[in-house]
């Protein structure tokens, strides 16, 4: 059972430009950097316990970042991925905005499945799997810090808190926010959600 701290990836150049999803290359840009650190900061303040990070490139870059201030090393997990958007993935924003699939993902995501990627259920089944074990592995008062990306904690967010799923994007996880959960076998509790350290 255990505390985490669900970390959001820093900014990178194409935030709000492309849906970058699960494609290789995306790096944090400066700001993204200095938001990571502003996180590493104020997680510096907490008895972290381990790290562990989506593999893909902006929030391994992330969690590297607060792993380093923390003196730990980042074990890579790979139920923290983005959602594989599969064909609508490196699209950019001008074509996503008249895409049938994406606008139903705007407004009843709990149906939508991406043609060769993931459906929304699964990304919440898997990554609540993800962290349901990663607490079994620590006891009750441990800290963990998990960094992966925006849709993925906002559905970890409604699995905690049992949220339907058509409600996900009514939540705000920001670039290098945090938001507090505790899991533990009589409660799932959400303590913190997308403060943004200064």
């Amino acid at each position: 059972m255990a505390i985490i701290y669900l970390v959001r990836h820093g900014k990178t150049d194409f935030i709000g430009k492309k849906l970058c999803g699960n494609l290789p290359g995306i790096h944090l840009n400066e700001e993204g950097r200095e938001q990571a650190q502003k996180a590493a900061d104020y997680l510096s303040n907490f008895p972290i316990k381990a790290i562990y990070s989506s593999p893909i490139e902006r929030a391994f870059e992330t969690a590297e970042i607060i792993g380093y201030q923390s003196s730990l090393q980042v074990y890579p997990a790979d139920y923290l991925r983005e959602i594989h958007f599969g064909d609508l993935q490196g699209k950019g924003e001008k074509d996503l905005l008249d895409h049938p699939l994406w606008k139903k993902f705007n407004t009843l995501p709990a149906d939508v499945c991406f043609p060769n990627g993931e459906s929304v259920v699964e990304v919440r089944n898997r990554v609540a799997k993800g962290l349901e074990i990663l607490s079994h592995e620590f006891g009750k008062e441990d800290q963990l810090v998990c960094v992966a990306h925006s849709e993925v904690l906002r559905l970890a967010v409604c699995w905690l808190l049992d949220l339907p799923l058509d409600n996900f994007h009514r939540l705000t996880i920001d670039p290098a926010s945090i938001s507090k959960i505790e899991i533990t076998p009589e409660r799932k509790k959400l303590w913190l959600l997308n403060y943004r350290p200064i």
